[in-house]
């Protein structure tokens, strides 16, 4: 006879290794979906329903980013600690990676019992947290998938319910849904589009268009923007709306921005060259692009391959973007040191505080045109209009609107002092040989007038 305890004690530490979770102590994927598959492989009742839950945690980076990683993981330990709270005995919840979980609910009745579970967990996740000095709130998102209705094997119950998920994601977050065959055909056309995309990024479907700048009170071009626009050679143009979203999920924004960036300055520095006036190219970058490691780097060699100089170059981001200041505030320090200027795209729909506007290196704020459409005539509008550029006067920024259609958006924005303005009224994006004629007739009409 021997003691074999210290063995069995290694084992089950082994075991507790391959199949868990070491930060939350649920099963991990591995396990989650070994689960899965055996209780798919032996259902007992064709009456009772099996279900799966994808669940992730609304914007987890931010929390990351503002109290950092001690508090994520407390974040991550408090969710399994709350799904667990809600779920049966007889269900399983596993982590499957980052700030993702999976719930397998076994034996459930009918529909209405699953969307019971699921309306518990996302109230139970909402609750306050008050940890390390912190108290913050978070919300999660959930996709539902039935057996066998939206699936019969675990790979598929898992990609649906995941598929039912990123458009409760795209909607707006913190909801459910459960996936459907409209889902599906939707899905399908995303990886198709995906497919597309990446397809079009290796043989440069795209060109850019050019939308002017000017300046309302001497009716001067001062700069103009960069836009991006895709031909697909069967399906002819598709709209940015359609695939600039999806490079942003998918993480293909970052090469197409940078070719975005690239071929842009390349084109000003060609109209420079040929005695057009210098002007200020804008170019749009997104928190992904911000986000890669590399990106000041590339800005670099893209600024001396093209021959630009840095002081005719804007980058506009996106005001939510400034919620996360302090990863996003070093960037921009180091974009402003090789001499390019900032812009606040969309200004007034994104991030609620104003303090960034003095702790960040930031040059310009673009009015967004939910504001401008009807300032004429909505005196909530023209008083929100008032107030931003008076904001920027007072502080030395400058102050584009975006969305001038009409005349009587020129007249009225004109009465709040210097501002620039954009949109159909001037111009609406051109092709780089319409841009150019747009740069002489402009041209001709100012000399005219002086």
């Amino acid at each position: 006879m021997r003691d074999i305890s210290e063995r069995k004690d290694a084992e089950k530490a082994i075991y507790q290794l391959a199949f868990h979770d070491s930060l939350t102590s649920l099963p991990n994927r591995r396990s989650f979906m070994n689960k899965l598959l055996n209780e798919v492989m032996h259902r007992k009742s064709p009456v009772s329903k099996l279900s799966v839950l994808f669940i992730d945690i609304d914007n987890f980076k931010q929390i990351n980013d503002q109290w950092g990683h001690d508090v994520g993981d407390l974040t991550l330990q408090e969710t399994a600690k709350r799904i667990r709270s809600i779920i049966r005995p007889k269900d399983v919840a596993a982590r499957f990676g980052g700030d993702e979980f999976v719930v397998m609910i076994r034996d459930v009745q009918d529909e209405k019992e699953v969307i019971e579970i699921v309306e518990n967990i996302l109230g139970q996740i909402q609750k306050p947290i008050n940890k390390f000095g912190h108290a913050f709130s978070i919300a999660c998102s959930i996709g539902v998938a039935h057996y066998p209705d939206h699936g019969d094997s675990p790979e598929d119950l898992v990609k649906n319910a995941d598929t039912a998920l990123y458009y409760v994601k795209e909607r707006g977050k913190n909801d459910f849904m459960i996936f459907n065959k409209q889902l599906e055909h939707q899905s399908l056309e995303r990886r198709i589009l995906e497919s597309a995309l990446r397809q079009a990024i290796k043989e440069e479907q795209f060109y850019l268009e050019y939308q002017p700048k000017m300046d309302m009170s001497t009716n001067e071009i001062i700069g103009m923007e960069a836009l991006v626009r895709w031909e697909h050679p069967d399906l002819g143009i598709i709209p940015p709306l359609k695939f600039i979203p999806l490079a942003e999920e998918t993480g293909l924004i970052i090469p197409l921005g940078e070719w975005i960036l690239k071929e842009s300055c390349f084109q000003a520095f060609a109209w420079q060259n040929n005695d057009f006036p210098p002007l200020r190219l804008s170019v749009n970058i997104s928190v992904r692009q911000l986000e890669d490691p590399n990106f000041i780097d590339k800005v670099k060699s893209i600024v001396r391959e093209t021959g630009i100089d840095a002081k005719n170059l804007e980058f506009e981001i996106t005001e939510s973007v400034l919620a996360n200041v302090n990863s996003i505030a070093p960037i921009l320090k180091e974009i402003q040191k090789i001499g390019i200027s900032i812009s606040v795209d969309d200004f007034g729909t994104g991030y609620s505080s104003l303090s960034y506007i003095k702790d960040l290196p930031i040059d310009t704020l673009k009015i967004d045109q939910s504001f401008i459409k009807d300032i004429h005539e909505n005196r909530e509008s023209k008083e929100i209009a008032k107030a931003i550029i008076n904001l920027a006067n007072s502080i030395g920024l400058n102050v584009i609107a975006e969305g001038v259609e009409l005349k009587e958006h020129v007249d009225e924005l004109k009465k709040n002092g210097s501002i620039h303005g954009q949109g159909y009224y001037y111009s609406r994006p051109l092709k780089v040989s319409a841009f150019e004629e747009f740069l002489k007739t402009a041209h001709e009409a100012l000399l005219s007038v002086n």
